[in-house]
């Protein structure tokens, strides 16, 4: 038999990527993160997190550290080291540094499934003491997901729903701090 390979020069054909999954998988690491701030104690921290996919059943691992730079380096690096399920999404802290140099803390919210180059992310502003989100969903761009925006967010929300305190994050989300812009 004689075998032609790839005789066209195409590129190599990936995993469909399952966006569905993704959305929902986000969702549910994001309601994971709007529950926990709403348990901390002033001054306190979130630990890092990674769940873990097995189709849809969840298994949440924190990475607690000395020190947050180094629980997200190990969330970080037991991710790359996931090679089996269906994906994962991830949740921690973060300080984005706006143009007047004042930093703003945010939720970052990561997902992957296979078939992605690089993981999804998406970045909401939010006040702490008493929690609050400011504004909306702030997604990093991303060539090979996010293509129907609505059907994207409609699973992300199932995700959301997935958790026992769904509910309360959907109100935390409705409640968002608003911005006005003066010019």
């Amino acid at each position: 038999m004689i075998r032609f390979g790839d005789i066209f020069g195409s590129k190599r054909r990936q995993a469909a990527i399952d966006e569905k999954r993704l959305a929902f998988y986000m969702g549910y690491a994001f309601s994971h993160a709007i529950q926990v701030q709403h348990l901390l104690a002033p001054g306190e921290l979130t630990v890092p997190y990674v769940v873990y996919w097995d189709k849809e059943t969840p298994v949440p691992v924190p990475y607690p550290a000395a020190t947050q730079h180094e629980s997200v380096a190990n969330a970080q690096s037991a991710r790359e080291q996931a090679t089996s399920g269906s994906g994962w999404s991830s949740g921690r802290e973060g300080a984005i540094t706006q143009s007047n140099g004042a930093k703003m803390d945010v939720l970052v919210i990561e997902g992957w499934v296979p078939g992605l180059d690089v993981p999804l992310e998406v970045f909401v502003y939010y006040r702490k003491d008493p929690f609050r989100l400011i504004q909306g969903f702030l997604w990093k761009a991303h060539a090979q997901v996010r293509k129907d925006g609505p059907s994207f967010m409609a699973e992300f929300k199932r995700g959301i729903l997935a958790q026992s305190f769904g509910q309360q994050c959907m109100e935390t989300i409705d409640n968002a701090e608003r911005v006005q812009f003066v010019s």
